[in-house]
C-alpha cells in the first residue's frame, strides 16, 4: 500500500520546475529499503509526462536530482537537517517515521487499525514550493496548515 501511495503522490503533487524540464521524475529511497522490490514496477512508468526512476541511497550527497524522498524509519538522526536540505531542493518528503508530518516532513504514513493512511504537512510543502492537489488533501486523515 505504501508503494502504491508513493506512486500516486507523484501524480498529485506539482513541482515548481515541472514545466521547465522533461527530465525523469526521480523517487529516492533514503536508508534501508522497506519496499522489498514493490517499487520496481513503477520504474519507467510515467507521471505528469515524466518517466519515473528509482534510486536507493544512504548518503545525503546522493540526493541531488531527487523529486520524491522516502526516508526510512531507521534514519532518525539528523532528520531536521535532511528535511531542511529537501526543502531547499523542492523535494517531496515521505516517511513512516512516527509524527513525521508534525516534525516538518510533508507526507507521513500513519496506521489506523490495519489500514495505512497518511497525514500531510501543507505548510512544509508550501515552503518547498510544492503544490498538493486538493484530491490528495481530501484523502489525508489530517492536514496541518
Amino acid at each position: 500500500m505504501k508503494a502504491a501511495f508513493l506512486y500516486n503522490f507523484t501524480r498529485l503533487v506539482t513541482w515548481p520546475n515541472l514545466g521547465k524540464t522533461a527530465s525523469p521524475l526521480e523517487i529516492c529511497v533514503y536508508g534501508a529499503d522497506p519496499f522489498g522490490g514493490l517499487l520496481d514496477p513503477i520504474r519507467g512508468r510515467q507521471s505528469q509526462g515524466r518517466n519515473l526512476t528509482l534510486r536507493y541511497s544512504d548518503v545525503t550527497s546522493d540526493l541531488s536530482g531527487c523529486d520524491v524522498l522516502y526516508i526510512d524509519q531507521s534514519l532518525t538522526r539528523g532528520l531536521q537537517s535532511l528535511l531542511d536540505l529537501a526543502n531547499e531542493r523542492n523535494i517531496l518528503t515521505v516517511s513512516d517515521l512516527p509524527d513525521f508530518a508534525r516534525k516538518g516532513g510533508m507526507i507521513g504514513y500513519v496506521k489506523q487499525g490495519n489500514v495505512i493512511r497518511f497525514e500531510i504537512n501543507l505548510k512544509a510543502a508550501d515552503e518547498a514550493g510544492l503544490i498538493i492537489n486538493s484530491r490528495l488533501l481530501e484523502l489525508a486523515v489530517e492536514v496541518m496548515r
